[in-house]
């Protein structure tokens, strides 16, 4: 069976710093599996995701960017039409959620206007929490144009598909009322 080719083609960059589960929530989005094997990301590996939202086939052109410092120069080669930044840190690391505003600031300044997503990632690993959801959603109100704070987990599935299809709707309807403006 055919499917209707998307209207839209969005991208979206996926930033935090190494090891937060950057790769495994794509992968856990696009793939609907979960690898236990970490391998760092070198540069950029790119992801792709057709969904629909509402009546509107669109497709979510993914870019796992890596979090090293050794890449920085490297990554803002790859922001550059970018619809959208997903933020994301662990839980269980408090260094990675307060790294969050460097992410931002570094994503804000060289891919321009866009929309922003913030995640805290291993919602499962309960015990071992270090930031909690009232800091997260403080995090994602004093961040320009985060449109919501979302708790994952990469291991279960838990809110990973519900964060990307946000985020394609908040992009979509906006680039449905540009096109209303021309």
């Amino acid at each position: 069976m055919l499917q209707s080719r998307p209207k839209f083609n969005f991208k979206i960059l996926l930033l935090g710093d190494p090891a937060v589960g950057k790769t495994s929530l794509v992968t856990r989005f696009v793939h609907g599996k979960f690898t236990k094997d970490y391998l760092v990301t070198v540069g950029m590996e790119p992801y792709s995701q057709h969904v629909k939202i509402g009546s509107t086939s669109i497709t979510l052109n993914i870019w796992d960017i890596a979090g090293q410092q050794e890449f920085q120069s490297l990554r803002t080669l790859f922001f550059k039409g970018a619809k959208a930044t997903v933020l994301v840190f662990d839980l269980t690391r408090r260094d990675t959620f307060e790294n969050i505003y460097d992410w931002h600031q570094e994503s804000d300044k060289s891919a321009g206007n866009q929309f922003f997503l913030l995640i805290g990632n291993k919602n499962d690993l309960k015990d071992q929490r270090k930031v909690y959801r009232r800091e997260g959603n403080q995090m994602a109100r004093e961040l320009d144009r985060c449109i919501a704070y979302i708790e994952t987990s990469a291991l279960t599935g838990h809110r990973v598909e519900e964060a990307f299809i946000k985020l394609g709707t908040k992009i979509l309807v906006s680039e449905e009322e540009k096109l209303r403006h021309i």
